[in-house]
């Protein structure tokens, strides 16, 4: 992107409208979302994309807010349940809206639902009832927080809404039109991204000296590593990649031999007060 860094700034790569309401946005909150620094990220996109690879894709905020210019994409990530409910979005919109409409309904009639649904084994339930319920529980729970414990079970307390928004329609059927272009894998980042020459990955894993328990098995700095090691592979074989992380000492020194870039995000999910506000993150390109 470099060399078309002035073109940028008179033409951003972002939506000419900031409405939320005019583009498909992400189906959940989601620790750690892009939103914030959506800017940030427009300045050092490549300016050409042969297909775009999101292995940590999350809540999707980078995705959805980028469609507009990605014609073919792979979105991955490790959570299971979070990778079905992309599936049954884009595959069966109207039911699961109509799931999450029951799960509104009874939320706001009683006090317990909350407890009684976190309580559910999705095991045992059938596809539209597990998406429903990963759905209602990230939009009611505290922080929306994602979060489980060393048995793999979500063990988030109810959080202090008045009236949450659990079944955005609008919003499911736009998130399902978008989907159409992109194939939606489950598994770790060096198992579901194969991406070629012209290629671009962005890179949003758990950040370094952060809460990183989205799943049982945790994301520690030899996960890190072995990111990195991958990254290496891709760039080599020509693809751009953009890795969002910790603005930390052992980051920085990790990504050395690339471009790193300070940016400023305003994070207001955390378990961890000290992490909430306005943070100092990176944001790490194989290019200028």
């Amino acid at each position: 992107m470099g060399q078309l860094e002035t073109d940028i700034e008179q033409l951003s790569l972002l939506p000419e409208s900031d409405d939320p309401n005019e583009k498909a946005s992400p189906f959940v909150k989601w620790a750690g979302g892009k939103r914030s620094v959506l800017k940030d990220i427009s300045k050092h996109l490549p300016s050409d994309i042969r297909t775009y690879h999101e292995p940590f894709v999350g809540g999707g905020a980078v995705f959805f807010a980028f469609e507009h210019i990605i014609n073919k994409a792979t979105l991955a990530d490790l959570n299971e349940e979070l990778v079905m409910a992309y599936h049954v979005i884009a595959n069966d919109t109207d039911n699961l809206i109509e799931a999450l409409l029951k799960h509104q309904e009874n939320h706001h009639k009683k006090e317990s639902y909350y407890i009684s649904v976190r309580k559910q084994n999705p095991a045992k339930l059938p596809l539209i009832d597990v998406v429903a319920r990963f759905v209602y529980l990230n939009k009611t729970c505290f922080n929306g927080l994602y979060r489980v414990n060393k048995s793999g079970k979500f063990n988030v307390p109810k959080g202090n809404y008045k009236n949450p928004k659990i079944c955005d329609t609008d919003n499911l059927k736009k998130v399902a039109k978008v989907l159409e272009k992109a194939t939606i894998l489950v598994g770790e980042f060096d198992r579901t991204v194969s991406p070629q020459r012209g290629d671009f990955v962005y890179c949003d894993p758990p950040y370094d000296g952060t809460f990183t328990k989205y799943q049982a098995d945790g994301f520690e700095q030899a996960d890190q590593k072995r990111l990195k090691q991958c990254i290496d592979k891709w760039v080599k074989n020509g693809v751009s990649v953009m890795v969002s992380n910790s603005n930390t000492k052992f980051i920085r020194n990790l990504y050395k031999d690339y471009h790193v870039h300070t940016v400023t995000a305003q994070r207001n999910i955390s378990c961890n007060e000290e992490q909430r506000g306005s943070i100092s993150e990176v944001l790490i390109t194989n290019y200028e």
